[in-house]
């Protein structure tokens, strides 16, 4: 990471803002040359193409200034050696959605990392229950919850056609989730705007290129500020469902630069006071607070899809376990879009009615 990163970088974006600022008049400028030239009878093709790159790099700079500035020290006065407290564990299960490598594909590609934190004992308890429902459904505790398949009743969950079973355990599985006290995390990257908006762009010095340790950036901060802000102290062990043995050793290497590095809102101290130094795999076997983390991902993965326009299966069920403090900004809120400069009014929509103070 640049020298800049390790600082905090408070006048980054000061210069986006001021370059955003100055395309916002080249803009209005090239508008008026436009019209121009169209009474003159001119040709007006190079100055509609002048504008469109104008906008593109405006939109760019928009999206990079966004937020406020602020310094990256935050939780200051933790010791650096969580384990030395020996606190309680929080316990944060992450399953994805989607693909987060490029798509040659001619629509709009997406990819979602869902979460819930969850304690020790809930976890259990989440066990016991989702045990009874496979049971009752499919006469065996040795199976596990899947998305899509569920939503959509396919495979196992058609359920040989009966439109009263299914219902019955679409039912089971929404008192599943209405009873287990978890909270829940979200990210969701818009491949292609991350691709033409900070890839194609140019490095940012923040962020890597690939959407998966994009994700996991965004997705610790806003569970490092969850766990910083609960009383009594805890610890978060991270684990992930896991992908086969050289995925998760990716994974694991981009939280350890986490750890090392930091990110532009939280110093690599931070997440060292409130994390283990090391990721959890569990594979998709049986029952684990995955099954919930696969949930959350899918319903944010279609969520997402749908420019925050639509209402996914268990969005509304969902929503009012997702992670809030007090405005919802600068992560303190549990889910993100990202990049979000075109859609941030439904966005905040949605923190509002998560219970966010937006001002």
């Amino acid at each position: 990471m640049s020298e800049h990163s390790q600082t905090g970088d408070p006048s980054g974006r000061r210069l986006w803002r001021a370059q955003a600022n100055n395309l916002s008049e080249a803009r209005a400028i090239a508008r008026v040359l436009g019209i121009l030239l169209a009474n003159a009878n001119s040709d007006t093709a190079l100055i509609k193409q002048l504008r469109a790159d104008i906008e593109k790099q405006e939109m760019i700079a928009l999206q990079r200034a966004h937020g406020p500035i602020a310094p990256r020290k935050r939780f200051k006065g933790q010791k650096p050696h969580a384990l030395l407290e020996n606190r309680p564990i929080n316990f944060l299960y992450v399953d994805e959605a989607g693909k987060s490598t490029r798509e040659p594909l001619l629509n709009p590609t997406f990819f979602s990392l869902g979460a819930v934190a969850i304690d020790e004992a809930e976890s259990a308890r989440y066990c016991e229950r989702a045990n009874s429902i496979k049971q009752e459904f499919f006469g065996t505790a040795n199976h596990t919850f899947h998305e899509p398949r569920m939503r959509n009743h396919k495979g196992e969950y058609y359920f040989e056609g009966d439109l009263g079973k299914q219902s019955e355990f679409d039912s089971a599985i929404d008192r599943l989730i209405d009873e287990t006290d978890f909270t829940v995390f979200g990210i969701g990257i818009r491949k292609n705007a991350f691709q033409e908006q900070f890839v194609d762009a140019g490095a940012d010095p923040y962020l890597p290129t690939d959407a998966y340790a994009v994700a996991i950036i965004f997705l610790l901060e806003r569970y490092v500020d969850y766990i910083a802000s609960r009383e009594p102290r805890l610890v978060g062990r991270v684990t992930f469902e896991s992908q086969g043995p050289r995925e998760d050793a990716y994974h694991q290497l981009e939280y350890a630069r986490v750890l090392m590095d930091g990110s532009q809102w939280l110093a690599p101290a931070a997440f060292r006071s409130w994390l283990e130094t090391g990721l959890r795999f569990v594979p998709k076997r049986g029952s684990e607070p995955t099954e919930l983390a696969d949930m959350v991902a899918r319903d944010l993965y279609e969520w997402v899809r749908s420019d925050c326009a639509a209402t996914p299966v268990r969005w509304e069920r969902l929503g009012g376990k997702v992670y809030c403090r007090g405005d919802g900004r600068m992560g303190k809120f549990g889910i993100k879009v990202f990049p979000d400069h075109d859609i941030r009014d439904r966005i905040d929509a949605h923190r509002r009615q998560c219970g966010a103070t937006l001002h």
